[in-house]
C-alpha cells in the first residue's frame, strides 16, 4: 500500500512538473500573440506651442526622458521687449496641470532663471499659459529654455526650445513673408510673382518634386499638374533668428487626385531663408522635399519594376537576401547514361527590403508578397500625419536566408511602448508570423542628426548577436541579449582610422614611437578575422576606404609630402589597382564618398591636374532604384527586380508584438573614464586625446570644444567680443626666467582672486601653472599662432606666451587691431599691433599655454 501510494505521489509530482513547463513553454512561444504591443497608432503625447503674434509656431514634441539641451537646435522662439512668451499645447488623452522652466546659458550649463508658469487658462478655446522672464537678457543672444510638464496622471514630460531676446529681430515680419509665399505656391495665378522671388538656373533640376529649390522654374515651385491641397494644420518652425534674416521651416500634409480618381497623400517639408531690411522682406534661400504615403494603391509592377511612388531613394538601404537557387548542371549516371538528380527540399527565394515613408518594406519575390515589416502607423490610419512623425529614420542590421531580419528605429520614437523616448530600438522581424518585436532599446540624449550619421557610418549585428555602433567617434559593441556594451574603438574617425562603405570593417594606422606609421590593421568586425600590411619602403600612409576597398599609399623617402604609389586592396588584401605618376609623384589624395581624388606633381614640385578614380558598387543581382518621368508627378522611384509578369504585389502588413521581457537598457556615451576632449562640429561629436589638437579641429570646422564630461570650454572659430581681461601692472623682473615665472603666477593670482603668494617648484613655466592652480585644468597651445588663440582671451582667459626676446609674458586683450601683452621684463602693459604681437611670438616657437576651470 505504502508502495503504490509514492508511486502515485511521484507519479502526480512527475505530472505536474510537465503541466507547468508545458503552461511556460505555452506562455513563452504564445507570447506575442497574445501581448500586441501598443506600436501602430496616434501620438498620444501632449505638444506645446508658442503663439507668437497670432501665429502658432515651434511646435516642442514631448520627451519622457530628459535630453542633453545644450545639443538641441529643435526651434528658436523669438522674446521681444515684454519678456513673454505665450504657450498653447494640443492634449490628445491626458491635460497639462502644472508647467515648470529653466532659462539656461547656451550651453545649458549656467541656470539664469527658473520658475512655474501661471495656471493654465482656456483662452477663445484654446488652453495657454505664459513665461513671464524676469532676468536681465542680453540683446541677440540665444538661451535654452527648458520646460518639464506635470500632467493630470502626475506623469512628468520633458520639452525644449531656443530662445532668442531682441527688439529688432522682425520675427512676425519674417513669419508673414513665409506664409504668405506658402499660400501663393498652391495659387496658379501667382506662379509669375512667385517667379520674381526665385533665382532661376537652367542647371537646377526642374522636373523632380522631391528636391526643389531657389533655383527651380515657378512651374514646378508651384506644384505644375499636380494640384494639391493641404491636408490638416502647417506646423511652422524658426530654426534660426537674428536681427538679418531668420530660417523658417514649414512642414505639412497634402492630398493630390490623378487622372483615375485615387488619392496619394504626400509629405512636405520647406525651408525658407529670409532677411529684412527696414519692412522689406526678401527670399534668399528655398528649398522643398516631399515623400508619398505609401499604401496599398501605391505598388504596380511594369515588366520588371515595382513602382515605389515619390520617396528619398538616398534613405532607401536597399537589401537583398534569402537563398538563391542553384543553377541546374547535367551528370552522367554510369555505364546507363540515365541523368540522376538528388532530392532538394531547400526551399530557396529572394527577398529585397527597402525603407520608404519612415517604414520598413519586405519583398518576396517568388510570391510576389510585400510586406510593410515595420511603420508607426496603422494600414486605416485616420487623420493627418503630425509632423513628429518625421524625426525617425530606420536602417536593416541583419538579414537571414529565411526571410527574417533584424532592423533599428532611431531617433523619436512617434507612438507604441516607447512612445516619447529618443534613442535606438532594436527589432526583429518574423515573416512567417507577420510579425516584428523590440528585442533592445538604446537611450540616447543629443540630436537626431547626431544619431544617424553615427548609425550610417557602422550599424549592424554579426552572427553572435552582438550590436555594433558608431557614434560620437567612438565603436561600441552590444550584446542585444545580455543588454551590456563595451567600447570596441575610439576617435573612429580620425586620420589614422577609416570606416568601410558597409560599415562592417576598420582600418587603423599603427605608429612607432616618432609618429611615423609601421603597419596597417584591417579589422573585420563581422568575422573576427585581422589582417595586416606592413611598412615596406621609407613611408606608408593610410589614405581610407573607398567602398569596402583599402586605400593606402608607400613612399620611399621620409617626405611627407610625397608618395610614390597608391594601392587599392579588397579584403583579401589582393591589389585591386596600383597607381603611379610617371615622371612625378603623388602629393596627396582624399576620399569623398566613392570618389577617390588624387593630388600630382612633377618632379620639379609643379602641381599637375587633379586625377580621379570613381569606385563603382558591384549589383550582381541588378536590384536597384531607378528614377522615372511621370507627367504629373514628375519624377518617380521604381525598384528594378529581377521578376517579370507580375501586375501587383499582394501587401501585408506586419503586427507589432510586445517583447516578453524588459529591452530597456542604460547607456550614456561619455563614460568617465575618458580624459579627452570633444569636438563638436556639423551635428557630429569627435574625440582627441589633448587640448590643442581638439582646439585646431574645432577651429578649422567650426566647432566646439567641450571636456570630457561635454561641458563647453572653448569656441576657437567665434570670438563674441574684443576683451580687455587686466589693466594691472606686472611685477619687474628683468631677464631671470625665473624671476619673469614668478612675475607672470602673481599676476594671475590676481586677475584670479586667489589668494596667498605662487611658489616656483619647478623651472618649467607649464609645471609650476598647474601646481599653482590645481582647480584650474591648464592647456598646452604651443604651435597654435596667437591670432588663433586669441578666443581664449575673448572668453575671459588669459594666455601665457613666450615674446621675441624668450621672455614669459601675458597676453591679457585685444581691441582694435591691437594685442596687449604684460612684459615682466621690463615691468610694462604695452599695446602691439595684432601682425607684430602674432609674429613676435611665432618668432619663439609660438609657445602658449592657457586654463580652462
Amino acid at each position: 500500500m505504502k508502495n503504490k501510494k509514492k508511486i502515485a505521489f511521484i507519479a502526480g509530482f512527475y505530472l505536474v512538473s510537465f503541466i507547468v513547463a508545458l503552461l511556460l513553454t505555452s506562455h513563452v512561444l504564445n507570447y506575442e500573440r497574445i501581448h500586441p504591443s501598443r506600436n501602430q497608432g496616434d501620438t498620444s503625447l501632449i505638444k506645446l506651442y508658442v503663439k507668437n503674434s497670432g501665429m502658432r509656431i515651434n511646435e516642442m514634441d514631448a520627451y519622457v526622458q530628459e535630453m542633453n539641451a545644450s545639443y538641441l537646435r529643435l526651434s528658436v522662439t523669438p522674446v521681444s521687449a515684454n519678456k513673454t512668451i505665450t504657450l498653447q499645447m494640443s492634449e490628445p488623452v491626458t491635460n497639462a496641470r502644472k508647467i515648470s522652466y529653466a532659462l539656461m546659458d547656451e550651453n545649458n550649463s549656467q541656470e539664469i532663471e527658473t520658475g512655474e508658469c501661471p495656471e493654465i487658462q482656456r483662452v477663445e478655446g484654446q488652453r495657454q499659459t505664459e513665461i513671464a522672464f524676469t532676468a536681465d537678457l542680453q540683446e541677440g543672444r540665444e538661451y535654452c529654455l527648458n520646460l518639464t510638464v506635470e500632467d493630470d496622471g502626475r506623469n512628468t514630460y520633458y520639452y525644449y526650445t531656443r530662445v532668442v531676446y531682441g527688439n529688432n529681430l522682425q520675427a512676425f515680419d519674417k513669419l508673414q513673408f513665409v506664409s504668405d509665399f506658402h499660400a501663393a505656391i498652391f495659387e496658379k495665378t501667382s506662379s509669375s510673382r512667385i517667379g520674381e522671388y526665385l533665382q532661376y538656373s537652367s542647371d537646377a533640376v526642374s522636373d523632380d518634386f522631391r528636391k526643389v529649390s531657389i533655383s527651380s522654374d515657378s512651374e514646378t515651385v508651384t506644384w505644375g499638374d499636380l494640384n494639391p491641397s493641404v491636408v490638416g494644420d502647417v506646423d511652422m518652425t524658426i530654426v534660426n533668428l537674428d536681427s538679418q534674416t531668420g530660417e523658417i521651416q514649414l512642414t505639412y500634409e497634402i492630398e493630390a487626385r490623378d487622372d483615375s480618381g485615387n488619392d496619394y497623400n504626400y509629405m512636405v517639408k520647406e525651408f525658407y531663408e529670409v532677411s529684412c531690411t527696414g519692412s522689406t522682406a526678401s527670399l534668399i534661400g528655398y528649398s522643398r522635399t516631399m515623400e508619398e504615403k505609401l499604401d496599398e494603391q501605391s505598388f504596380a509592377f511594369n515588366n520588371n519594376r515595382m513602382r515605389l511612388g515619390i520617396i528619398d531613394e538616398s534613405k532607401m538601404d536597399i537589401q537583398v537576401y534569402g537563398k538563391e537557387e542553384p543553377e541546374e548542371e547535367e551528370t552522367q549516371a554510369g555505364e546507363t547514361g540515365q541523368e540522376t538528380q538528388a532530392a532538394d527540399t531547400t526551399e530557396y527565394n529572394t527577398y529585397i527590403s527597402f525603407v520608404a515613408d519612415g517604414g520598413l518594406w519586405v519583398y518576396n519575390t517568388r510570391d510576389n508578397i510585400l510586406t510593410q515589416a515595420f511603420d508607426f502607423e496603422r494600414r486605416s490610419q485616420a487623420g493627418s500625419r503630425d509632423s513628429s512623425y518625421m524625426n525617425h529614420g530606420v536602417k536593416v542590421l541583419r538579414t537571414e536566408e529565411n526571410g527574417d531580419l533584424y532592423f533599428a528605429v532611431y531617433g523619436y520614437m512617434y507612438n507604441g511602448d516607447n512612445e516619447g523616448r529618443f534613442g535606438i530600438a532594436v527589432n526583429r522581424y518574423n515573416r512567417v508570423d507577420g510579425t516584428y518585436s523590440e528585442v533592445l532599446f538604446i537611450p540616447y540624449d543629443k540630436s537626431f542628426s547626431m544619431l544617424s550619421r553615427g548609425i550610417q557610418k557602422m550599424a549592424f549585428i554579426d552572427g553572435n548577436d552582438m550590436f555594433y555602433l558608431c557614434l560620437e567617434d567612438t565603436i561600441y559593441r552590444f550584446d542585444i541579449i545580455m543588454k551590456k556594451v563595451d567600447v570596441v574603438l575610439e576617435q573612429a574617425e580620425s586620420e589614422d582610422c577609416a570606416i568601410s562603405g558597409d560599415g562592417r570593417s576598420i582600418v587603423i594606422s599603427h605608429r612607432n614611437g616618432a609618429g611615423a606609421v609601421t603597419e596597417i590593421e584591417w579589422r573585420d568586425l563581422e568575422t573576427g578575422e585581422t589582417q595586416n600590411i606592413l611598412l615596406k619602403g621609407q613611408r606608408m600612409a593610410l589614405i581610407g576606404m573607398v567602398g569596402e576597398n583599402l586605400v593606402y599609399g608607400e613612399a620611399n623617402s621620409a617626405d611627407e609630402e610625397r608618395l610614390d604609389v597608391l594601392y587599392i586592396v579588397d579584403s583579401g588584401l589582393n591589389v585591386l589597382k596600383e597607381y603611379k605618376v610617371d615622371g612625378g609623384y603623388i602629393s596627396g589624395a582624399q576620399i569623398e564618398g566613392n570618389l577617390l581624388e588624387i593630388y600630382r606633381r612633377d618632379n620639379s614640385g609643379t602641381d599637375l591636374p587633379v586625377d580621379y578614380i570613381v569606385y563603382n558598387e558591384n549589383n550582381s543581382q541588378n536590384i536597384s532604384a531607378y528614377s522615372v518621368r511621370d507627367d504629373v508627378r514628375k519624377r518617380e522611384t521604381w525598384l528594378v527586380t529581377n521578376e517579370y509578369g507580375n501586375t501587383m504585389p499582394v501587401v501585408l502588413f506586419a503586427r507589432g508584438i510586445e517583447s516578453y521581457r524588459n529591452t530597456g537598457m542604460e547607456f550614456q556615451t561619455q563614460g568617465e573614464e575618458y580624459t579627452g576632449y570633444f569636438v563638436y562640429t556639423n551635428d557630429y561629436m569627435m574625440k582627441y586625446p589633448t587640448f590643442k589638437e581638439a582646439y585646431q579641429e574645432a577651429l578649422s570646422n567650426d566647432g566646439k570644444v567641450l571636456d570630457n564630461q561635454g561641458r563647453l570650454i572653448s569656441r576657437p572659430s567665434v570670438r563674441y567680443e574684443e576683451k580687455e581681461l587686466g589693466g594691472q601692472a606686472i611685477t619687474l623682473a628683468g631677464e631671470d626666467q625665473m624671476a619673469q615665472q614668478q612675475a607672470v603666477l602673481e599676476w594671475l593670482f590676481k586677475y584670479e582672486k586667489t589668494g596667498g603668494e605662487p611658489t616656483l617648484a619647478s623651472d618649467d613655466m607649464f609645471e609650476n601653472l598647474r601646481a599653482n592652480f590645481p582647480d584650474f585644468h591648464m592647456v598646452d597651445m604651443t604651435g597654435i599662432g596667437l591670432d588663433d588663440a586669441l578666443t581664449m582671451i575673448s572668453e575671459g582667459v588669459p594666455l601665457i606666451v613666450k615674446n621675441s626676446e624668450g621672455t614669459w609674458c601675458v597676453a591679457e586683450g585685444y581691441a582694435s587691431g591691437y594685442i596687449s601683452i604684460a612684459d615682466p621684463k621690463d615691468g610694462t602693459v604695452v599695446s602691439y599691433e595684432q601682425a607684430s604681437a602674432v609674429d613676435g611670438i611665432a618668432s619663439s616657437g609660438n609657445v602658449i599655454y592657457s586654463y580652462y576651470k
